[in-house]
């Protein structure tokens, strides 16, 4: 079991109590319930009667460090100005322009389903051999 600080969990994250269930021990909401509850007096948990003691579970977040990217601006570079106007447009459609220009200049953090979002647009333009400006190993609190 990784060990997480309260720093690291997100306030008001939806914890699980069902300390019994044999993925406890992996799951992020069980982790973070050992965290938050000695933080709060007020948590917001997970209708124990919904969850299910395994993998299937929909609650379920694993403790598995995942990859994230940070910024994309690079990319801008290696393509052609029609290959990057379908590019931005795609996304902004995605994220919204805010989204889109906080992502593209690493303030705001890609997750995996970003990355995936924006590796597919890539493919589509032919160019899927470009890389992000920098990948960070984090929780994934929100998938």
């Amino acid at each position: 079991m990784n060990t997480i600080s309260s720093k690291e969990v997100p306030d008001y994250y939806t914890l699980c109590i069902k300390s019994d269930c044999p993925m406890a021990a992996h799951c992020l909401r069980q982790m973070a319930t050992n965290v938050l509850t000695k933080k709060y007096k007020i948590v917001q948990i997970v209708n124990p009667l919904f969850t299910e003691p395994s993998e299937k579970c929909e609650f379920y977040r694993s403790d598995e460090p995942q990859t994230f990217a940070r910024g994309f601006a690079k990319m801008q570079e290696e393509m052609l100005p029609r290959q990057y106007k379908t590019f931005s447009c795609r996304l902004q459609c995605k994220f919204g322009r805010t989204g889109y220009f906080e992502r593209r200049r690493g303030e705001r953090l890609c997750s995996p389903k970003d990355i995936m979002i924006i590796k597919n647009v890539l493919k589509e333009i032919g160019m899927q051999h470009l890389g992000f400006d920098a990948y960070e190993q984090l929780y994934n609190w929100n998938d």
